[in-house]
């Protein structure tokens, strides 16, 4: 029996209407908005986001709308692969890719169902009406000519009660207003409460790539301590994966190859103003993990336009540091003396801001000064700290990369160059899915071993409950190529360059406390072999003593053979 409607709770969406969704969808682009693809030949490749590998056998075929691993096997249309991807029912899926196409879905019960594109749209078109002489005058002495604020919809947010009542009366649902972050909402006297999120602002209209309305960004104009602020995380905005005006500047970056990313705002619109049309801001945030993908479209430059101030530097390092690691080319530029790119564009130094984006600092150069920065080279100590930091970030670069700054490194350490010891990239098997533990672990080549380090640290970082379980077994000097890492990770230095590294790295699955297990016997297997093997050179106990301590060893070998995890029972005297 084929049914012409499809069940949600006791609304019910017609087949027609999922039919019309389906003839507008895009398997390239809907993947393209979760994952980073390239298109070889006549199709689009990626690495499997379902399961480990290193080599694309993730294919999208654009003319029939399908998706298909190589590798593991899942395959499906677009609709299954945010199904999978986002953990969604069919029904969520729909949903979801209905607000991503601005597409209405029917019900044959006629209820009305909450079109959150609408809303947005409506604000944005309430919030440029109410644009006063006041909020004009700050417009105009910011330096913003009257194109380029109808351009980036400049808007303002005038009292919660003007809004409210405007809500009201224009029969808006003020739960809907909630869930797309309009307003937000208290509890008082057991009864909810809803208010204006933006209020006294001059309001900022956050597109997406497709160049919907999902959120808002708003200025203070008033006494507000909080200068800016930006709408809550919702269903339709997440501020780690958007960049505030990519839709005007898209253009500009596929034409240029090249993309400038500042901080704010006004730097974004004055450098539109100013020629820099492919410049874009962060929301508030770091560069993330969850901008990569809109990044990659096109795999433009990327240059970094922060300020000169120490929390600009830092976030220069960050996003450095994440870009690098990432595979990407560009540059950072900073600006000095307070200023930032609206103002210097206000100001008139639009020559000035031509040189500085024409001889960016490279983003590698600019992560490994920033690390030779924070030691004092001179003290022999603090230089081998500062070598062995450097290298934990090279090392996770290729080896053509890690060649080429070799000698830049020695140079800058007053090194001889053979110090600088760079890695090249193996192949190996990803000992997360073995199915049995190594018969001779001991034989295994150390980047099995690293590799293990790694995903051990990968699983703590994706779930920190894990860190005292680990911890009960685990000690930094335990660890070889990760050291420092795991160090890092003791720390709670979560943002330094080793650990994002890790984090990135796509060859690590993080596991589960019980598929854990496995990895931390092959550390301590390999670290008490190792103490096995001092014990036999150690000339300063008695044969009665060193037999004693190596059955010990030999036992507890075993064991860990076994797959039994336990620890190390020490004795002190005998």
């Amino acid at each position: 029996m084929r049914f012409s409607s499809l069940s949600i709770g006791v609304k019910l969406i017609t087949q027609e209407s999922i039919a019309a969704l389906k003839n507008q969808l895009d398997i390239v682009e809907v993947v393209s908005h979760y994952i980073e693809v390239k298109k070889m030949g006549a199709s689009f490749k990626s690495c499997c986001p379902f399961h480990q590998e290193k080599t694309p056998s993730f294919v999208l075929n654009a003319n029939k709308g399908y998706f298909h691993c190589f590798g593991c096997g899942i395959s499906g249309d677009a609709i299954k692969f945010v199904m999978d991807y986002e953990k969604l029912n069919y029904i969520e899926a729909l949903e979801k890719l209905a607000q991503f196409y601005n597409i209405t879905l029917e019900y044959t019960d006629k209820i009305k169902k909450s079109d959150d594109f609408k809303i947005l749209n409506f604000m944005n078109d309430y919030y440029q009406n109410m644009l006063n002489p006041e909020v004009e005058s700050y417009i105009k002495k910011r330096g913003i000519t009257p194109e380029t604020k109808m351009r980036f919809e400049l808007g303002y947010a005038p009292n919660n009660y003007e809004i409210m009542a405007h809500l009201q009366r224009n029969f808006i649902n003020l739960q809907d207003a909630l869930n797309v972050g309009i307003l937000g909402a208290e509890v008082e006297n057991g009864a909810k409460r809803y208010y204006a999120r933006l209020t006294q602002r001059l309001t900022f209209p956050i597109r997406s790539s497709q160049n919907k309305i999902i959120g808002f960004g708003g200025r203070t104009l008033g006494n507000h301590p909080a200068k800016y602020i930006n709408s809550p995380q919702t269903k339709l905005f997440n501020k780690s994966q958007v960049l505030y005006g990519y839709p005007q500047a898209k253009d500009s970056i596929y034409r240029l190859n090249e993309i400038i990313i500042t901080e704010g705002y006004l730097d974004v619109i004055m450098l539109h103003q100013a020629g820099f049309t492919n410049a874009v801001a962060t929301l508030g945030t770091a560069l993330t993990h969850g901008h990569l993908p809109l990044l990659a479209k096109g795999n433009p430059k990327i240059f970094l336009a922060f300020d000169g101030d120490n929390a600009g530097m830092n976030a220069a390092f960050k996003a450095a540091t994440l870009l690098s690691l990432a595979n990407k080319e560009g540059g950072v530029v900073l600006f000095d003396n307070g200023l930032d790119p609206a103002d210097m564009v206000k100001n008139g130094e639009i020559e000035i801001l031509k040189n500085l984006f024409s001889a960016p600092i490279p983003l590698i150069d600019y992560v490994l000064n920033t690390i030779l920065s924070q030691f004092d080279l001179k003290n022999a100590v603090q230089k081998d700290t500062c070598l062995k930091e450097s290298l934990a970030f090279l090392h996770q670069l290729s080896p053509v990369i890690q060649e080429e700054y070799k000698s830049w490194l020695a140079q800058r350490l007053n090194l001889p160059s053979h110090l600088i010891k760079v890695q090249s990239t193996q192949k190996f098997q990803n000992p997360a899915i073995q199915d049995s533990f190594p018969a001779d672990i001991a034989s295994t080549q150390e980047s099995f071993y690293g590799l293990a380090e790694k995903i051990i640290i990968k699983s703590i970082l994706e779930d920190m409950s894990l860190l005292d379980f680990v911890l009960n077994y685990l000690e930094p000097q335990m660890f070889h190529s990760q050291t420092l890492a795991y160090q890092k990770l003791l720390q709670g230095e979560l943002e330094s360059s080793p650990l994002i590294g890790i984090l990135l790295d796509s060859k690590i699955k993080a596991q589960t406390k019980e598929n854990l297990k496995q990895q931390i016997i092959m550390i301590l297997y390999r670290y008490y072999d190792e103490q096995r093997k001092l014990l036999l050179q150690n000339s300063s106990l008695s044969l009665r003593e060193k037999s004693f301590l190596l059955r010990k060893y030999q036992k507890y070998l075993e064991d860990l053979k076994k797959g039994d995890l336990a620890l190390y029972e020490s004795v002190g005297t005998f």
